[in-house]
């Protein structure tokens, strides 16, 4: 894959791949590769596809309504269609863009996104064999040690904060994002109403979490703050 920086960025005359989706949605991205992780500490080996989205509209900014034809954030891959490569069929996947812009004056032929899409490839054990997967698309989790259950559904914030509920100053949030470490699910934050995680991640045993449906909102705090001088 070229560096976007290459003078005069083309992608017309570069490998180009299709990745159909749930309802038959094509994702068509152009100077495509396919790289993997080396395994983490559960063994788990995550791969992705990344290439120059060529048939989607608006930016690819996590915040455009108008980034098409897939949302960004869990998606269910049908099939790929990437010469040289075996088909991929029937997987969950995880779906980001990154628009680098273009430059001024503009000579690409292209709106310069980026797509990556992600999946968990395989899990091995120290010797490289096969270890079944139990915990990837789980959402349910029980805490051994005080017995909370955590819906792996739902956003949550540090237990004793307030949520920011102001919609023009959208807050962060803590999510599961089909992350696990060490038998432990993981918790990504995100901002606002974006579908693919903000840096920053951490298991769900480190601290204490509340729901957001379950939290008090800043508005309320404050008015008991007021109430109260």
């Amino acid at each position: 894959m070229q560096d976007w920086n290459t003078p005069n960025h083309h992608i017309a005359d570069t490998e180009h791949g299709t990745l159909v989706f749930a309802g038959d949605v094509p994702l068509v991205i152009a100077d495509w590769e396919v790289t993997e992780n080396a395994p983490d500490r559960d063994g788990r080996v995550y791969a992705s596809v990344r290439g120059w989205l060529a048939n989607g509209g608006g930016t690819g900014r996590s915040e455009d309504p108008y980034t098409e034809p897939i949302e960004a954030g869990r998606a269910r891959l049908v099939r790929t269609e990437l010469r040289g490569r075996a088909p991929l069929t029937d997987l969950d996947v995880h779906v980001d863009y990154h628009s680098v812009g273009q430059p001024y004056p503009n000579t690409w032929d292209h709106r310069g996104c980026q797509v990556t899409v992600s999946w968990m490839d395989r899990r091995i054990d120290a010797d490289d064999q096969p270890i079944d997967e139990d915990e990837i698309g789980r959402t349910k989790w029980t805490n051994p040690a005080t017995g909370q259950v955590f819906d792996l559904t739902e956003a949550y914030v540090p237990a004793g904060e307030c949520y920011y509920d102001d919609p023009k100053h959208p807050a962060f949030t803590w999510k599961h994002f089909d992350r696990w470490s060490g038998g432990v699910p993981v918790l990504h934050a995100f901002y606002g109403d974006h579908k693919t995680p903000a840096h920053g991640a951490k298991p769900i045993t480190d601290g204490q979490w509340v729901r957001v449906a379950d939290a008090p909102k800043f508005s309320e705090c404050m008015a008991a703050v007021t109430a109260d001088a």
